[in-house]
């Protein structure tokens, strides 16, 4: 089965998982599989993430509450900046569902099935902002993203990340 083209207006990348305690990634190109991004997940008692360019400038970094109730991350810029958190209601049981709030005040929704890295992140509106799957691929460290040209690429990087330790830490 062919992989299907990115949307129109999309612009697709290659994450691929590095296993290991800290959950790293490395954002590749399609088709050349050079490294574009890095993501460097820290260990420690709580969610914690770089962003980092191939200069190994920081891009943004993700924090998490070490045992937040609700939950929430948030994403800063390389000034420290906060520009996105993600949330979610206490005590929600339904894992499908994650909102994000970005620091201009405009509102995210993530949709779909997160366990599997197949789902999407609209806007207010409901247009698609990024598309995450793992379903054309068959190798399961690896999956595409691909992301609108209204989106910073290394800020749908920093989200991808929270998303996925959001679901490892439930």
């Amino acid at each position: 089965m062919a992989i299907p083209d990115a949307p129109e207006g999309f612009t697709r990348y290659i994450m691929k998982s590095k296993f290991g305690a800290g959950r790293d990634f490395q954002v590749l190109h399609p088709e050349t599989e050079e490294q574009l991004l890095f993501v460097d997940g820290k260990m420690g008692p709580r969610p914690k993430a770089e962003v980092l360019d191939n200069d190994q400038t920081v891009l943004f970094s993700v924090t998490g509450k070490m045992f937040g109730i609700p939950k929430r991350i948030d994403v800063t810029n390389a000034a420290g900046e906060q520009v996105a958190h993600l949330h979610s209601p206490a005590f929600n049981f339904i894992k499908d569902k994650i909102e994000i709030t970005m620091a201009s005040g405009e509102e995210l929704l993530l949709k779909g099935n997160i366990r599997e890295k197949d789902y999407a992140v609209h806007d207010a509106e409901g247009k698609l902002r990024v598309q995450i799957t793992q379903k054309w691929l068959t190798v399961r460290d690896r999956y595409t993203v691909d992301v609108d040209s209204t989106v910073e690429p290394a800020l749908a990087f920093a989200l991808v990340w929270a998303i996925d330790r959001w679901v490892e830490r439930d």
